[in-house]
């Protein structure tokens, strides 16, 4: 799947716009063999600052067995409707691409576990926006190259 698979699809995803305000959201992981090992709850708010082409957006995920995960985004919007953006436990930076109803999010971080562990684990993110106020995601999430999950989840604009 490419980006440009999704150029003429519509409603447009303009991520600024999306994650503008307050969203909520909802979720599973999948094991790499299909078998369920959680679910979770989004609490969300962006505030964009068109001046600096900047959208900051705290996302709190909330898991099944009460453990939490705080990811604070430093989202850069730049031409040709790339992104890229910063958070305190990512590697490098976070790569996007956006094209008609879709966005691409592709980066490395530590994730917390229910015990206060971390792993270090890949993100290919797709997002694919379905009304102007329900999006749905799919994310691979990798250890050392090898896909050991997928998180399927829909995000609701308030």
């Amino acid at each position: 799947m490419k980006i440009s698979d999704f150029d003429n699809k519509t409603p447009k995803l303009v991520l600024e716009e999306f994650f503008q305000g307050q969203l909520e959201g909802w979720g599973v992981t999948l094991s790499r063999f299909g078998a369920f090992q959680n679910q979770f709850k989004i609490s969300a708010e962006g505030r964009w600052d068109a001046a600096a082409n900047t959208l900051a957006l705290k996302e709190i995920y909330t898991f099944d067995d009460g453990h939490t995960d705080t990811l604070t985004w430093t989202i850069i919007k730049r031409d040709g409707g790339t992104y890229e953006g910063r958070e305190t436990r990512i590697e490098g930076i976070a790569a996007g691409e956006q094209a008609g109803n879709a966005f691409r999010w592709q980066y490395s971080r530590d994730v917390p576990d229910a015990d206060g562990q971390t792993s270090k684990l890949g993100f290919d993110d797709w997002f694919w926006l379905q009304q102007p106020d329900v999006l749905v995601a799919h994310a691979s999430l990798t250890k050392l190259g090898v896909e050991i999950a997928t998180m399927n989840v829909f995000h609701r604009k308030l």
